[in-house]
């Protein structure tokens, strides 16, 4: 009985630090620099041969700096972006195209 007892003291504990470490991961924003190679007509893009998904309210930054949409940057062209995880996947919440590189 004892040890019954305390396999659902363990189990509850266990469960309550999954949920906590999962809800700590879902939140924290990473940030990431490649080459985003395309824009997938679901929205999606791909950067380095990985997909993301894009946020509904994605702050995206052109070369000039200015805002733009999505499909206002042509690939394939190097990138810094913002993006976290949750239950749909990998989600960028901001993404700024580099400056095109002058060479002398």
């Amino acid at each position: 009985m004892k040890n019954n007892k305390l396999l659902l003291v363990c189990m509850v504990i266990l469960s309550i630090f999954l949920i906590s470490s999962e809800a700590l991961a879902a939140s924290k924003i990473i940030k990431g620099r490649g080459t985003l190679t395309s824009i997938e007509e679901d929205g999606t893009v791909i950067i380095d041969k990985k997909g993301y998904n894009i946020d509904p309210s994605v702050k995206i930054i052109d070369k000039k700096g200015k805002k733009s949409a999505i499909y206002g940057i042509f690939p394939p062209t190097k990138v810094y972006f913002e993006y976290k995880y949750d239950r749909n996947g990998f989600v960028i919440k901001r993404i700024k195209e580099f400056p095109d590189e002058v060479h002398r």
